[in-house]
């Protein structure tokens, strides 16, 4: 999660399918201070999961894509290894069928 600048949820048990989150550096705003809407930015970013497995299969990414419809996310990173054919299926006909991308 720290090599992608993400940050790490504090607990990795009952996470709901995210590891972690990467915030958008373009929608920080301009101006500074509480006034300016600094805060507001913090609901602006990408869930992030990551496996520390040889070959992620199609069941793990249709569990991210539950993930990420559940926190209503159009983006999210999905980290492995490797990944079987049927997951990138799966990932190109949940962009299809969803207009959601997940960048593997």
């Amino acid at each position: 999660m720290i090599a992608l600048g993400g940050i790490p949820n504090k607990a990795q048990v009952g996470d709901m399918g995210i590891d972690g989150r990467v915030y958008l550096v373009s929608a920080m705003p301009a101006k500074r201070g509480e006034a300016a809407g600094e805060l507001s930015f913090m609901d602006e970013w990408y869930p992030v999961q990551v496996k520390q497995k040889d070959r992620v299969g199609r069941p793990d990414i249709d569990a991210f894509e539950a993930a990420m419809i559940r926190a209503k996310r159009t983006k999210g990173f999905f980290v492995a290894f490797d990944y079987s054919g049927d997951a990138l299926a799966e990932v190109q006909q949940f962009f299809v069928r969803e207009h959601k991308v997940i960048v593997l």
